[in-house]
């Protein structure tokens, strides 16, 4: 049995095949967190993709063997990009971009408000988050792109501010500097994704 922490709140038992369920209905995400007998802590489901995408009669004909334990080194080498997974891409919301938006209906009568409209949607088409099993990063741009990014290992302090709607600010740093060097914007879900990265530091640890 399977329990999950969906909004914030604990959720469940659930069997396998309603967590295939729910997955196929893009109710539950990799992010999302769970925890069964044996865990010894909340773990993202991408631990358990390939459960979830098996098919519903083979989850029908009883409990699957155990999955090993994902490698908690990092990968070094010509092996590295191969091991790496991608566990969220997204772009900023448009919460981000209030004022902007708030200016650019007041203006819409006039060229400028236009423009204003054109540069926030641009601006959000353009920046892209991106946690993975090894780092967190941000770039932006198309034509020439810029990119930032930081080792899970080597994150020290992660401040997340979210307002009502679980829409905020997360920034991610070293000890050796006070700001941070990769902060993602206008985030949803943000305290999924600190609790993310906080359980990859946990295996890396």
């Amino acid at each position: 049995m399977y329990y999950l922490l969906l909004d914030g709140a604990q959720t469940g038992p659930f069997t396998l095949a309603q967590l295939i369920e729910m997955w196929r209905a893009r109710r539950i995400t990799p992010i999302t967190l769970y925890w069964e007998e044996g865990n010894a802590d909340w773990l993202p489901l991408h631990n358990i993709v390939p459960l979830l995408e098996m098919p519903e009669r083979a989850a029908a004909a009883g409990s699957p063997p155990t999955l090993p334990k994902p490698s908690t080194q990092p990968a070094s080498g010509a092996g590295s990009a191969s091991s790496e997974e991608i566990l969220l891409a997204e772009h900023p919301t448009l919460w981000h971009w209030a004022g902007e938006l708030f200016w650019a209906t007041i203006l819409t009568p006039l060229v400028i408000g236009i423009f204003l409209f054109i540069h926030v949607f641009w601006a959000r088409a353009t920046t892209r988050y991106r946690v993975t099993s090894l780092r967190v990063s941000i770039e932006t741009g198309i034509f020439t792109r810029s990119s930032r990014e930081l080792r899970i290992a080597d994150i020290r302090s992660i401040t997340a501010r979210a307002n009502m709607f679980g829409i905020g600010d997360i920034e991610f740093s070293t000890a050796a500097r006070e700001e941070a060097e990769v902060a993602f914007w206008g985030l949803s879900h943000v305290e999924r994704v600190r609790d993310l990265v906080k359980q990859l530091q946990n295996t890396q640890s």
